[in-house]
């Protein structure tokens, strides 16, 4: 073989290799690549859901003394702080006659002194039964249905770390509008308890929904589709993940009631599909799920 064939036949020996080597590469980065993913176990748990409203302790019955006319106060019979009965003398005025307890209760506030010299109206002092408390929210029209007179609430005291169980009294009649949304005064009475004071915060809560021994995941794991209809992460052959779509009962804002699509003990994969794992365009990332069903 003459020096021109060998130099040709080297050309297109090298010109074959090289081509085979950009084949081979091009189909090592087009092909779907295995991704690394966290992963969960699908439980069985229960899942409770709660209403919740904020309000403040009050308390029932509270009565306010007036003066009825200009006077000298002459004495003042009674304390801060001290325990009276309905009737009872509460002060002297110079003219006049002597104011008594509308009511049973405790002297709350004083609000003037002996020798001092009253209008009309003036404020001489405040009686409070402090062993009927209750605490006052604000319920949404469109959660009234659930909270019905008669019905058993827990009622949270953070300031004191405690929780106490209070009864539905009273619904308002009419309800007031704020930013465009209805909402009603509920009461809620409280048994007596001598670590409540006036004035404390409470959280009023009663049983929404409950799901008892169900399969359930984190949030974390639930993805949306853009018609936010529900998927997870499944792993498929070659350790790629592929969508299984689900369907969710209701959540508590950590855990997810799955009623179909997923099994106890499946494990499930965390993260953003992408089109390197074999998915199209739009993973639905961002949608929040509605609180029940999907």
């Amino acid at each position: 073989m003459d020096k021109k064939k060998k130099k040709r036949l080297r050309n297109w020996v090298l010109f074959a290799a090289g081509a085979a080597i950009v084949v081979f590469a091009g189909s090592r980065l087009l092909a779907p690549k295995p991704l690394s993913y966290e992963s969960v176990l699908a439980e069985s748990k229960d899942i409770t859901t709660w209403y919740s409203f904020a309000g403040n302790i009050e308390a029932n019955s509270r009565e306010t003394i007036l003066s009825e006319r200009s006077a000298t106060i002459d004495d003042i019979y009674v304390t801060e702080g001290e325990l009276v009965k309905e009737g009872k003398d509460l002060l002297n005025p110079s003219s006049g006659v002597n104011p008594e307890a509308g009511m049973d209760g405790e002297i709350a506030e004083i609000f003037v002194e002996e020798n001092q010299t009253v209008s009309p109206g003036a404020k001489l002092m405040t009686i409070v039964d402090y062993t009927e408390l209750s605490v006052s929210v604000k319920v949404d029209e469109y959660e009234l249905a659930a909270v019905t007179a008669g019905k058993e609430v827990k009622v949270s005291v953070s300031a004191i770390g405690r929780e106490f169980t209070g009864v539905v009294e009273s619904i308002s009649k009419e309800g007031s509008i704020i930013n465009g949304v209805t909402y009603f005064l509920a009461v809620v009475q409280l048994d007596y308890d001598e670590s409540l004071k006036v004035g404390m915060s409470a959280e009023v809560t009663l049983l929404k929904d409950e799901a008892k021994n169900v399969v359930t995941l984190p949030m974390a794991a639930i993805q949306f589709n853009d018609d936010n209809t529900a998927y997870v992460l499944k792993q498929g052959a070659e350790g790629i993940a592929i969508k299984s779509p689900i369907t969710t009962g209701i959540n508590d804002g950590k855990l997810v009631e799955i009623l179909s699509g997923v099994n106890e003990d499946e494990r499930i994969l965390l993260g953003e599909p992408t089109e390197a794992a074999g998915f199209g365009l739009g993973s639905g990332m961002g949608r929040g799920l509605q609180d029940g069903n999907n």
